[in-house]
């Protein structure tokens, strides 16, 4: 007797966990998502015609319109800048550049100090206003006495150049029969051998005046004695006045 009750014990027990294990997996195959389902049918696109009207479906669809509007986020929108017109003191009127402000004077006319309010008889000429030592029309301008230094004539300035702009010799020339006094820069090329210069000076950028550029193309060549100054190499010569 007690062997046969301990048998259907141990069957019933094993009945009821097959039950429960089955009834576990079936509900665990319908609720598992499977790899690439999707768990919700995505929204169908749609076309629906909306007006400008404040009703809550035109505002819904509206509002829809704006944020997902690709347009980039940092120009004037509803959202963030107002679209309201600016009020008629801050639109300039034609022929105005700045609107205008009321004047808010930090100093009254009674408490400006006097300036230049000698009463006097008006000048004829601007010899006699200096004479008359005032002042007052000349506040605006000043003057700083600092010695100077004195300029010495001279008829050129020759500045010797290597070909990447390093000065290599400065020379002032004082004595010369220069045509003109008044010419602009010019700049010659100067070639050297060990023999001395080859050729004449070449001119790159003339002075305007003929005569000049043929006098100092001499000068270098023949008084200034350019090929006994510099190693042999090419050269920039400028010579200015």
């Amino acid at each position: 007797m007690n062997a046969t009750s301990n048998a259907r014990r141990v069957l019933s027990a094993a009945l009821v966990i097959v039950v429960a294990g089955t009834a576990w997996a079936i509900w665990s195959q319908r609720t598992m998502v499977r790899p690439g389902e999707p768990t919700s049918k995505p929204a169908q696109p749609f076309v629906r015609l909306s007006g400008a009207g404040r009703a809550a479906s035109d505002l819904v669809l509206q509002e829809r319109s704006e944020f997902f509007d690709p347009t980039p986020l940092f120009l004037p929108t509803p959202r963030n800048a107002g679209q309201g017109g600016l009020p008629a003191k801050l639109i300039a009127q034609p022929g105005q550049v700045f609107r205008d402000f009321s004047p808010k004077p930090g100093i009254g006319q009674a408490t400006l100090p006097p300036y230049g309010t000698d009463v006097v008889s008006a000048p004829e000429g601007l010899a006699e206003v200096m004479a008359r030592a005032n002042e007052a029309p000349f506040a605006g301008l000043g003057e700083i006495s600092q010695p100077t230094n004195r300029v010495e004539a001279r008829a050129a300035f020759i500045e010797i150049k290597s070909m990447q702009g390093s000065v290599i010799l400065a020379a002032t020339v004082n004595a010369a029969p220069v045509p003109r006094s008044d010419f602009a820069p010019m700049e010659f090329l100067a070639n050297l051998s060990p023999a001395g210069l080859v050729g004449d000076p070449l001119l790159v950028s003339g002075s305007g005046v003929e005569e000049v550029d043929n006098f100092f193309r001499d000068y270098l060549a023949k008084s200034f004695r350019l090929g006994e100054k510099l190693a042999p190499g090419a050269y920039r010569v400028v010579v200015g006045p």
